[in-house]
This record gives structure tokens, sequence and C-alpha cells, in this order.
């Protein structure tokens, strides 16, 4: 399980942009979270992942702290291009993380040929499933996706989607962030609006379920 406990962060010297937000995620359910540009979406997904550290609260897998080396938390976001590093070829980038099987890089279209190239050299779509891959080691437990098919076109999304949802239902936990409300209907157990730094469970009939936990 994971489990954020009263979180709490601000940069610098500004407000607090996560305030108090407490939720949990078992093996193989989907969160959906959505709010206005600002609201401190993204940084709750890098708190979870281990990207940010807590100033207050606590984030957890199965009641122990985030450890060293691979995280089971991994965070991939819409903008893929800042997310590699643009003088490493596409073979690099993957195994970066690990090396994927074939059926793995069948599974999300990447073949075997465009290891050669380099981000430049293949499409935005493209560049996002290379992101997606190489976070999808098997140690990976939970995914925090954070406007993940925000900027690929509507096939692109479709195929991302269907492989996410393969994979939860083989046990991989999901945190979708996004402004598509409607994207959110389709694929989340249950859902979130996240304003001012705070989580607030969607009301009945906006969301596919009943929320597990909300606090703030």
């Amino acid at each position: 399980m994971l489990e954020a406990v009263n979180l709490g962060y601000a940069y610098r010297s500004g407000p607090d942009i996560v305030r108090g937000v407490t939720l949990s995620l078992t093996a193989g359910q989907t969160i959906g979270i959505r709010g206005p540009s600002g609201c401190g979406k993204s940084t709750l997904g890098r708190l979870l992942a281990g990207y940010l550290t807590p100033q207050r609260g606590t984030v957890r897998i199965d009641g122990e702290p985030l450890g060293q080396g691979w995280c089971p938390v991994q965070y991939v976001h819409q903008s893929a291009t800042f997310s590699v590093d643009p003088r490493w070829r596409i073979g690099r980038i993957i195994e970066e993380g690990w090396e994927p099987d074939e059926a793995s890089r069948e599974a999300l279209g990447i073949p075997r040929s465009c290891y050669d190239r380099y981000p430049h050299e293949v499409s935005g779509g493209e560049l996002q499933r290379i992101c997606l891959l190489r976070a999808m080691a098997p140690q990976t437990r939970f995914l925090i996706a954070d406007e993940l098919t925000a900027m690929v076109d509507s096939i692109t999304q479709v195929d991302i989607w269907r492989y996410l949802l393969d994979r939860c239902r083989k046990g991989l936990g999901i945190v979708a962030i996004s402004h598509d409300e409607a994207l959110l209907i389709r694929v989340a157990d249950w859902a979130y609006r996240m304003e001012e730094g705070r989580l607030i469970a969607l009301e009945t009939g906006e969301t596919t379920s009943t929320p597990a936990m909300a606090a703030g």
C-alpha cells in the first residue's frame, strides 16, 4: 500500500502548496486528481514519488518510508522532452532504468530499431511512450501519471491508457493527475479535486466510486 499522511510542502518562503494531504492507494487501484493549474497537483505527485521530501508528514510503502535504490513509486509527466538527456540515445535512456523484454517493448509500440536514435529523432508520442517504458520496471508498484497523455494525439492516448489499465489489472497502482475530467471518469476508481493544496473527495455522481480517504 502507498500511503501519504498529513503531507505539507512549501517552496522557499511562500505559503504551503500542499496542505495536510492524506491518502492511500492499494495495488490495482487508480486514484484521479484534478484541479486548476498551481493548486499543488504536480507537487503532490513529486512528493509521492520521492522527488521532493515532505516538510511535514510522511510517504510510506507498506508502512515503511521510501528507501534508496529503485523507487517503487515512479513519476512520469507530460513533458517527455524535459525528462530525457538529449545527448543520450533512446536505448541508453530506456535502459537507465531496466532492460525491457520484447513483450514490454511491443506493448508500448517501441521497436528495438529506435534504440540508436536520439530524442529529437522520434515523435512526441513516441518519446512519451519511451519515458513510460523506462519507468515500468518489474520493481515499479505505483505510477504517478501527471498529465501523462495531455500532449499526445487521441490514438496514442488510448494506446497508453489501454496498456496502463492492463497493468493495473495485474496489480499496478496509479495516481492519475489530469485536467481532463472525462479521462478521469473513464480510468479512475475514485477521484479528488485539489484546491489550494488540499484534496477534496468528489461528490456522488462526479466519480465512478467512493473515495477511500481524503483529508485537508
